[in-house]
C-alpha cells in the first residue's frame, strides 16, 4: 500500500510512480533545508503569539526542528522521494517525532508562500557570501594595478593594436566592471529582502497572522504588499541571475584576454603553473584551463537566466508548478559565481606581466601613430585630416619595408613629407609620453592613474562598510 500524502485527503488514489518521479524536487531543493527550518521556527513563534500554539507546544516544535537540522547536517536524515520536496520532508519528520503536534505547524501557511520565503532567505545569505568574495577580488585588482602602474602595454580596439596604455589602466578597467557587479548583487539582495509568509496559497490566510512579528523575527526589510504577487513573481531570482550573468560576461572577457595574451604570439601574460594543465600527448603544452573553464561557465550561468525567463513568460498569475524548476539554475548559479570569483582572483593574483614583449608589439603595431598625427596638428599647424593622411602614408611605407615608426630612417621619412624629419618626431612617438598625454580624468596618464587608484581605494572602503552593514543586518537568532 502506498503511503498517503500529507495533502492526500481529497484523493481516492495515490500518485503514480510517474507523478512521483516527475513531481519531486527533493533531489535538489534539499539545499533549502536551513532556510526552511529558519522560516518554520519563526512561523511557530508567530503561531504561539496568535494563540494557535501554546508556549510548550511551540518550544517542542522549535527544539525538534533544530534536531532535524542536525540530522540533515550529519547525514543521518533520510530523504524520501515520496515526500516530494524539502518542506514536506521536514514536516513529515516533525510529525513522525511529535505526532499530531507536528501537524499543527502548517497552520496559516501554504507551500506557495513557504518556498517563496525560503528562496528569499537563501538568496540573502548566499549573496552576502558572494559579496565577501567579490570584495576580495576587487582588492586584488587594485593591488595588481598599483604594482603595474609603470608598465606600458598595448590597448586594443577590434583586437588590433590601438594605443599604448598603462597596465594599471587595464587592470582597473576590470575593477570598475566588478564594482558594478558588486552593486548589482547588493540590489538583488535588497530585492530578496522581503517577507512573503502570510500570503498563503495566493489570497492571504484565514488567521490573524502577525506579519510584522515575522518580519522582525526573520530580520527582513519589508512586507510584501500583495499576496498574489508575492507567491507569483520570481523577480528576486531573475535579478540575481542577471547579476550573475553580468559578472560572468565580465569574467569571460577577461579570461579571453588571458588566453590570448598568454599565447606564444602575444606573450604579455603568464599564468602560474598551479592554474594551468599539460597535454596528454604534447609535452611542451601549458594550457590556460582555468581561464577556459570560467569562460565556458559563462554560457552555463547565462543559460540559467534564460531558463527562468522562458519558464516564467507563459505562466498565469499566482503559483504554478513550473516554478519548482527555478531552483536548479539558481542553485547552480550560486555555486558557479562563487567558484568563478575565486578563479578570477587567483588568476589576477598569480598573473605575471612581461613588459618587453608588450613594448615589442607596441612598436610593431604603430601604436603612437595618432600621437604623431596630433603632433603635426599642434606643432606644425597642419589640419588633422592632412596630418592623418601623412602618417597613414608613413605607416604604409613602414609596413612595406619592414620598418616601424622608431626604425624608419629619417631620409625615408623626408621622402614622404619633409616635416617628418623634424627633431620633434622622436619625442612625439615615445610610448610613455603617449600615455601621459592622456591626462584627463579616467585617462591612462600616470597622474590620472594615481588619482584613479585613490578613487578605487575610496570605493573599496565604501563597499567594505556596505558589507559590514549587510552582515550585521542579516544576523538571525535561530
Amino acid at each position: 500500500m502506498k503511503e498517503k500524502k500529507l495533502w492526500g485527503g481529497r484523493f481516492a488514489e495515490a500518485p503514480s510512480s510517474l507523478m512521483i518521479r516527475i513531481g519531486e524536487s527533493i533531489s535538489f531543493d534539499r539545499e533549502l533545508y536551513s532556510q526552511d527550518i529558519t522560516g518554520s521556527i519563526s512561523h511557530s513563534r508567530m503561531l504561539k503569539k496568535i494563540g494557535i500554539l501554546t508556549a510548550e507546544e511551540q518550544k517542542k516544535i522549535e527544539d525538534t526542528l533544530l534536531l532535524i537540522k542536525k540530522e540533515i547536517q550529519s547525514g543521518k536524515f533520510e530523504f524520501k522521494i515520496e515526500n516530494e520536496d524539502i518542506h514536506m520532508s521536514i514536516e513529515s519528520r516533525l510529525t513522525e517525532i511529535l505526532g499530531d503536534l507536528g501537524k499543527k505547524l502548517h497552520t496559516a501557511r501554504s507551500r506557495n508562500d513557504q518556498v517563496s520565503q525560503d528562496v528569499r532567505l537563501y538568496l540573502k545569505e548566499e549573496i552576502s557570501n558572494i559579496l565577501v568574495l567579490l570584495y576580495s577580488l576587487l582588492q586584488t585588482w587594485v593591488e595588481k594595478a598599483e604594482k603595474n602602474i609603470d608598465v606600458i602595454i598595448p590597448g586594443y580596439t577590434h583586437l588590433q593594436i590601438a594605443q599604448p596604455i598603462r597596465a594599471s589602466h587595464y587592470f582597473l578597467s576590470h575593477f570598475w566592471a566588478n564594482v558594478r557587479d558588486f552593486e548589482d548583487f547588493v540590489s538583488a539582495k535588497n530585492r530578496a529582502d522581503e517577507l512573503v509568509l502570510g500570503s498563503g496559497a495566493l489570497a492571504g490566510v484565514n488567521y490573524q497572522t502577525d506579519r510584522a512579528f515575522l518580519q522582525k523575527d526573520l530580520q527582513l526589510g519589508r512586507i510584501s504588499e500583495n499576496s498574489m504577487d508575492a507567491v507569483s513573481q520570481r523577480d528576486h531570482i531573475l535579478k540575481f541571475l542577471f547579476a550573475s550573468s553580468q559578472y560572468y560576461i565580465h569574467a569571460s572577457r577577461f579570461c579571453e584576454e588571458v588566453i590570448l595574451f598568454s599565447s606564444q604570439e602575444f606573450s604579455y601574460f603568464r599564468l602560474p603553473d598551479s592554474l594551468t594543465t599539460g597535454s596528454s600527448i604534447m609535452p611542451q603544452k601549458k594550457n590556460p584551463d582555468v581561464a577556459e573553464l570560467i569562460r565556458g561557465k559563462a554560457g552555463r550561468v547565462v543559460g540559467g537566466l534564460n531558463h527562468v525567463l522562458m519558464m516564467m513568460k507563459g505562466t498565469p498569475s499566482s503559483y504554478n508548478r513550473d516554478f519548482q524548476e527555478d531552483k536548479i539554475p539558481l542553485f547552480d548559479a550560486v555555486k558557479q559565481v562563487k567558484l568563478g570569483i575565486e578563479g578570477i582572483r587567483e588568476m589576477v593574483n598569480g598573473l605575471e606581466v612581461f613588459p618587453n614583449n608588450a613594448i615589442r608589439s607596441l612598436r610593431s603595431g604603430f601604436s603612437t601613430a595618432t600621437d604623431l598625427a596630433d603632433w603635426l596638428v599642434f606643432q606644425k599647424k597642419i589640419p588633422f585630416r592632412t596630418s592623418h593622411e601623412i602618417v597613414g602614408e608613413l605607416v604604409k611605407v613602414c609596413s612595406a619595408k619592414g620598418w616601424d615608426l622608431f626604425t624608419i630612417p629619417s631620409g625615408e621619412r623626408g621622402k614622404i613629407n619633409p616635416v617628418l624629419t623634424d627633431p620633434g618626431y622622436e619625442e612625439a612617438i615615445v610610448l610613455e609620453t603617449s600615455c601621459d598625454k592622456k591626462n584627463v580624468p579616467g585617462g591612462t596618464s600616470k597622474l590620472q592613474q594615481k588619482e584613479q587608484l585613490k578613487s578605487a581605494k575610496r570605493k573599496l572602503k565604501d563597499l567594505e562598510k556596505m558589507i559590514q552593514n549587510n552582515l550585521t543586518k542579516g544576523k538571525k537568532n535561530v
